[in-house]
């Protein structure tokens, strides 16, 4: 009887540790089906119809589909606006990403360091955040209206006779319009970066100053690789949030002057619902998705040689 039992003890710890690894991996998809389920209806499912429509014609008169090939994207390529818009995309990335990085961790610094009313500050960096993108647009554009707005009547004051003309200016246009960008959304940065500054332990600073280093190189040697996975965070949600600029472009500019400040998105959007050419905008839309894969993947690569875990 004895001898039954411990043959058998083995077995039974085989089964035990079976049966929890089972259920902890029935637990992990009961937790990941959400994600999973919003993943397939609000991405997956969506981009596979845009490239099915962007192959099709649609007749919205007669509700009918006609297969067209690849006929929209040969449309896209030769078409000279389509690629003033991705010139117009590349642009403002250019000047959205570093200014909203440098910004929000410039401010982030700030409010890292001790001093007076360092509540009220944090408060107003992220007032532009949280307040709504019409709302802070109506505000910019009575700001620099070219005749009548307080810049440029104060520049008249002070004796220049001719002030940038800002979004009528097909040359001041777009920048301006990534700046405003920038301003709405680096108080969401400046939180993130403060989140991770504050992370850093206090003792690898004490430990830099005995040894004598200044603060450049505390933070360059210290700061800068502890909060890489934030920054590279903030990275890549700053390129795909720029290559979607959409509401400066819409609510301010409508994409002039002479086109100057027609992103992706907003070539995307008169294609479909001013010209009702659904297809084409469906093309675009792809070439645009394909567009950030490439920056996200470039990026994804080079983080191994500048982007510290611990």
């Amino acid at each position: 009887m004895m001898e039954i039992v411990l043959k058998n003890e083995p077995k039974r710890k085989k089964i035990r540790s079976y049966s929890l690894e089972k259920l902890e991996r029935r637990a992990g998809l009961l937790f990941a089906t959400p994600a999973l389920i919003g993943f397939l209806l609000f991405v997956l499912i969506p981009m596979i119809c845009v490239f099915l429509l962007s192959i099709f014609k649609v007749d919205l008169m007669t509700n009918t589909f006609e297969f067209k090939s690849f006929i929209y994207y040969d449309k896209m390529i030769h078409d000279a606006d389509f690629w003033k818009s991705v010139r117009n995309s590349l642009v403002y990335m250019v000047i959205y990403v570093p200014l909203t990085l440098a910004m929000g961790l410039g401010m982030a610094l700030i409010l890292n360091s001790k001093m007076r009313g360092r509540g009220i500050v944090r408060t107003f960096f992220i007032i532009p955040y949280i307040t709504t993108y019409v709302a802070t647009l109506v505000v910019w554009n009575v700001f620099l209206h070219p005749t009548e707005g307080p810049l440029n009547s104060l520049l008249m004051s002070l004796g220049v006779n001719h002030p940038p003309q800002y979004m009528v200016d097909v040359d001041w246009a777009l920048p301006i319009l990534a700046i405003i960008g920038s301003w709405k959304d680096v108080g969401y940065h400046c939180i993130l970066f403060l989140a991770a500054l504050q992370s850093v332990s206090k003792d690898y600073y004490e430990a830099s100053s005995i040894d004598g280093a200044n603060g450049l190189k505390r933070f360059k040697h210290i700061t800068f690789p502890l909060i890489s996975p934030t920054s590279f965070f903030l990275l890549l949600i700053t390129i795909i949030g720029s290559l979607q600029a959409f509401n400066q472009m819409a609510l301010l500019t409508k994409g002039g002057p002479a086109f100057s400040t027609t992103t992706l998105t907003y070539h995307i959007y008169r294609s479909a619902f001013e010209y009702y050419n659904f297809s084409y905008a469906s093309a675009v839309g792809m070439f645009l998705f394909l567009l950030t894969l490439v920056f996200i993947l470039i990026n994804w690569f080079a983080q191994k040689k500048w982007v510290f875990y611990q």
